[in-house]
């Protein structure tokens, strides 16, 4: 009776335990060198076939003329859950890129968002999406007749702004970017704004929220899908919701440059934006994409008063043990069903 009553208290708390570990995480490491070893954190992380000695930080802030994006680990700060996880590249592109987990588990700690052999023969995730100079999944650009990355600025910044246990938030800032080809309709002062763009994700999720501050209501941001492979991919979709616009693709293509040693990904892709913040539709070749409507301008204590969200979401159909789709069509259904409960 006393060891039945053990093994109960035992599996009690296993499980209390088990509720007490972190379901997202953040992860941001900048490469620096052995002299570093002092730094709280530091490690030492094999990848890209490169030894790299690195420490985590929690913001990175410098110029545009700066090599940012060689500067961090995994090329900028990024954040997982244990269904999938995002970076944000540290550059122009902004671009946001996903990793797919095959089972359910938080993984960067361990693989830096690239897995040995071992890591992957023990059934660890990977980078899913050759994204190239697309939007990716749902990355902020700007629309001017052709697609912009958010090049001239001041200066720029990523940051974690917040990490805990079942939510994190990570941002990108712009300070004092300067809009393509001026937009001259636009008032002289309205030329150069701060953006910052900031992506949550919650336990339990594959999607992100993602919420954009603007210290003035610019036309021309917009974000969007990109097709798959990002030259010559077709199966895209836009639709207009009763309360949203849904921007979805679907497609196979190697997640790298590498086509020995890597397979090709099938992967869908989602973007919903409720109809308060949605423009009109565009496209090119590469990319499907809407306009953000940003709300009015008014002269509050905030320095970025102007705002818009959206959502993003992302599927690896041969690379999950257990996806939600396998196929295009339904994925399209699983993100009618996903987007019916956002605004």
């Amino acid at each position: 009776m006393s060891r039945s009553i053990n093994n109960i208290g035992l599996a009690i708390v296993g499980l209390l335990l088990a509720g007490c570990a972190p379901r997202v995480a953040t992860s941001f490491w900048k490469i620096g060198t052995p002299a570093d070893s002092t730094m709280e954190g530091y490690t030492v992380i094999h990848a890209e076939g490169k030894t790299r000695h690195c420490y985590p930080i929690d913001v990175w802030i410098d110029g545009p003329d700066v090599d940012t994006y060689h500067q961090l680990h995994h090329h900028g700060v990024a954040v997982e859950s244990e269904l999938m996880a995002y970076r944000i590249y540290f550059d122009k592109k902004q671009t946001i890129d996903p990793y797919c987990k095959r089972k359910p588990q938080l993984e960067l700690s361990e693989s830096h968002w690239y897995p040995n052999d071992s890591l992957l023969e023990a059934g660890y995730g990977d980078d899913i999406l050759r994204v190239s100079g697309t939007v990716g999944v749902g990355s902020v650009k700007y629309w001017n007749g052709k697609l912009f990355h958010i090049e001239e600025v001041g200066e720029r910044q990523q940051l974690i702004v917040k990490k805990g246990r079942n939510e994190a938030t990570i941002a990108v800032r712009d300070i004092d970017w300067t809009i393509p080809d001026g937009k001259e309709e636009l008032p002289e002062t309205r030329h150069i704004v701060n953006l910052d763009v900031r992506y949550t994700m919650k336990a339990g999720h594959r999607d992100m929220r993602c919420d954009v501050f603007c210290s003035a209501p610019v036309e021309g941001l917009c974000t969007g899908v990109q097709t798959i492979p990002a030259k010559g991919g077709k199966d895209t979709i836009s639709l207009i919701l009763p309360n949203g616009i849904l921007l979805a693709s679907w497609g196979t293509d190697w997640p790298v440059n590498d086509s020995v040693k890597y397979a090709k990904e099938t992967v869908g892709l989602g973007v919903f934006i409720p109809k308060e913040y949605a423009g009109a539709l565009v496209h090119d070749k590469r990319n499907s994409l809407c306009l953000l409507k940003l709300s009015a301008f008014s002269h509050q204590p905030s320095a970025l008063p102007s705002t818009a969200h959206f959502y993003l979401t992302t599927v690896g159909a041969t690379k999950e043990n257990h996806p939600v789709a396998k196929t295009a069509e339904e994925w399209y259904a699983y993100l009618r069903r996903w987007a019916k409960g956002l605004k």
